[in-house]
Protein backbone atom coordinates (compact mmCIF):
# COMPACT_ATOMS: atom_id res chain seq x y z
CA UNK A 1 0.00 0.00 0.00
CA UNK A 2 2.65 2.74 0.82
CA UNK A 3 5.22 1.34 -1.58
CA UNK A 4 5.37 1.72 -5.14
CA UNK A 5 7.61 0.05 -7.96
CA UNK A 6 8.15 1.63 -11.22
CA UNK A 7 10.48 -0.07 -13.95
CA UNK A 8 12.50 1.94 -15.54
CA UNK A 9 14.13 0.00 -18.16
CA UNK A 10 15.04 -3.97 -18.49
CA UNK A 11 16.31 -4.08 -14.98
CA UNK A 12 16.27 -1.24 -12.93
CA UNK A 13 13.04 -0.95 -10.61
CA UNK A 14 12.48 2.47 -8.23
CA UNK A 15 10.70 1.41 -5.40
CA UNK A 16 8.92 4.79 -3.02
CA UNK A 17 8.62 4.16 0.64
CA UNK A 18 6.73 6.18 2.79
CA UNK A 19 6.94 4.95 5.73
CA UNK A 20 11.37 4.95 5.39
CA UNK A 21 10.59 7.91 3.59
CA UNK A 22 13.35 6.43 1.10
CA UNK A 23 13.30 6.12 -2.63
CA UNK A 24 15.49 2.75 -3.32
CA UNK A 25 16.86 2.26 -7.06
CA UNK A 26 17.88 -1.26 -7.81
CA UNK A 27 19.58 -2.50 -10.85
CA UNK A 28 20.13 -5.81 -12.39
CA UNK A 29 23.34 -7.48 -13.08
CA UNK A 30 23.99 -7.90 -9.14
CA UNK A 31 24.79 -4.00 -8.73
CA UNK A 32 24.14 -2.87 -5.71
CA UNK A 33 20.84 -0.65 -4.92
CA UNK A 34 21.38 2.87 -4.66
CA UNK A 35 18.86 4.67 -1.84
CA UNK A 36 17.64 8.32 -1.10
CA UNK A 37 16.49 9.06 2.24
CA UNK A 38 14.85 12.25 2.79
CA UNK A 39 16.75 12.62 5.95
CA UNK A 40 19.24 13.32 3.73
CA UNK A 41 18.03 15.71 1.61
CA UNK A 42 17.95 19.67 2.46
CA UNK A 43 14.76 21.13 3.19
CA UNK A 44 15.06 23.77 0.43
CA UNK A 45 15.54 20.39 -2.35
CA UNK A 46 12.67 18.60 -0.22
CA UNK A 47 10.53 21.34 -0.34
CA UNK A 48 11.41 21.82 -4.23
CA UNK A 49 11.01 18.41 -5.32
CA UNK A 50 7.50 18.18 -3.72
CA UNK A 51 6.00 21.08 -5.82
CA UNK A 52 7.74 19.78 -8.55
CA UNK A 53 5.80 16.18 -8.23
CA UNK A 54 2.95 17.86 -7.15
CA UNK A 55 2.89 20.11 -10.58
CA UNK A 56 3.90 17.76 -12.64
CA UNK A 57 1.25 15.22 -11.51
CA UNK A 58 -1.51 17.51 -11.44
CA UNK A 59 -0.02 18.92 -14.53
CA UNK A 60 -0.05 15.46 -16.16
CA UNK A 61 -4.28 15.46 -15.89
CA UNK A 62 -4.61 18.01 -18.05
CA UNK A 63 -3.19 15.57 -20.88
CA UNK A 64 -6.85 15.10 -22.15
CA UNK A 65 -7.64 12.49 -25.47
CA UNK A 66 -9.03 13.67 -28.16
CA UNK A 67 -11.84 11.71 -28.99
CA UNK A 68 -15.48 11.10 -30.43
CA UNK A 69 -16.50 12.01 -26.71
CA UNK A 70 -15.49 15.10 -26.62
CA UNK A 71 -15.71 15.77 -30.41
CA UNK A 72 -12.03 15.72 -31.06
CA UNK A 73 -11.70 19.08 -29.28
CA UNK A 74 -9.50 19.71 -25.95
CA UNK A 75 -10.08 23.61 -24.61
CA UNK A 76 -8.59 25.46 -21.69
CA UNK A 77 -11.92 25.02 -20.16
CA UNK A 78 -11.43 21.21 -20.03
CA UNK A 79 -8.40 21.14 -18.91
CA UNK A 80 -8.66 23.74 -16.19
CA UNK A 81 -11.96 20.96 -14.61
CA UNK A 82 -8.92 18.39 -14.31
CA UNK A 83 -6.30 20.21 -12.94
CA UNK A 84 -8.66 21.67 -10.66
CA UNK A 85 -9.90 18.51 -9.51
CA UNK A 86 -6.95 16.94 -8.99
CA UNK A 87 -6.02 20.21 -6.81
CA UNK A 88 -9.36 20.15 -5.17
CA UNK A 89 -8.37 16.06 -4.22
CA UNK A 90 -4.88 16.97 -3.13
CA UNK A 91 -5.86 19.97 -0.86
CA UNK A 92 -7.43 17.73 1.99
CA UNK A 93 -5.57 17.23 5.03
CA UNK A 94 -7.44 14.28 5.53
CA UNK A 95 -6.70 12.53 2.18
CA UNK A 96 -4.20 9.92 2.42
CA UNK A 97 -4.56 9.02 -1.34
CA UNK A 98 -1.95 9.46 -4.22
CA UNK A 99 -4.60 8.08 -6.89
CA UNK A 100 -7.39 9.91 -6.96
CA UNK A 101 -9.69 7.43 -9.14
CA UNK A 102 -9.10 4.90 -6.32
CA UNK A 103 -10.85 6.69 -3.71
CA UNK A 104 -13.57 8.73 -5.72
CA UNK A 105 -14.67 6.53 -8.64
CA UNK A 106 -14.04 6.05 -12.58
CA UNK A 107 -12.72 9.36 -14.35
CA UNK A 108 -15.57 11.77 -14.76
CA UNK A 109 -17.20 11.92 -18.60
CA UNK A 110 -15.52 14.47 -20.74
CA UNK A 111 -17.39 18.40 -21.00
CA UNK A 112 -18.78 18.91 -24.31
CA UNK A 113 -17.07 22.20 -24.70
CA UNK A 114 -19.81 24.46 -26.58
CA UNK A 115 -22.19 22.95 -24.15
CA UNK A 116 -19.91 24.37 -21.71
CA UNK A 117 -19.86 27.67 -23.30
CA UNK A 118 -24.12 27.51 -23.69
CA UNK A 119 -24.09 26.96 -19.75
CA UNK A 120 -22.26 30.07 -19.10
CA UNK A 121 -23.76 32.42 -21.47
CA UNK A 122 -26.95 31.27 -20.53
CA UNK A 123 -26.82 30.99 -16.91
CA UNK A 124 -27.66 27.56 -16.78
CA UNK A 125 -26.14 24.19 -15.67
CA UNK A 126 -23.95 22.33 -18.19
CA UNK A 127 -26.72 19.56 -16.82
CA UNK A 128 -29.49 21.83 -17.74
CA UNK A 129 -28.07 21.97 -21.69
CA UNK A 130 -26.77 18.12 -22.20
CA UNK A 131 -30.42 17.29 -21.18
CA UNK A 132 -31.76 19.87 -23.39
CA UNK A 133 -29.41 19.02 -26.31
CA UNK A 134 -30.45 15.14 -25.80
CA UNK A 135 -34.14 15.95 -26.11
CA UNK A 136 -33.49 17.41 -29.50
CA UNK A 137 -30.90 14.87 -30.72
CA UNK A 138 -33.44 12.09 -29.95
CA UNK A 139 -36.18 14.28 -31.74
CA UNK A 140 -34.30 15.15 -34.50
CA UNK A 141 -33.65 11.35 -34.96
CA UNK A 142 -37.31 10.52 -34.67
CA UNK A 143 -38.47 12.83 -37.26
CA UNK A 144 -35.42 11.43 -39.33
CA UNK A 145 -36.55 7.87 -38.73
CA UNK A 146 -39.99 8.75 -39.64
CA UNK A 147 -39.34 10.27 -43.19
CA UNK A 148 -37.20 7.02 -44.13
CA UNK A 149 -39.33 4.43 -45.72
CA UNK A 150 -39.94 1.27 -44.36
CA UNK A 151 -37.99 -1.84 -45.35
CA UNK A 152 -39.63 -4.96 -46.24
Amino acid sequence: MWDAIFEMGLNMKKVLNVIDQTVTFTFGDDLAPVVLAMKDVSPANATYAMLHGFGARIGDNAAIAKSPENNFTVTEAMRRVEIASLVEFYANTDNPDWEQRKSTGPRKPALNPTWVKMAELSGRTYETIAAEMAERDIAELMAMTSMVAPRG
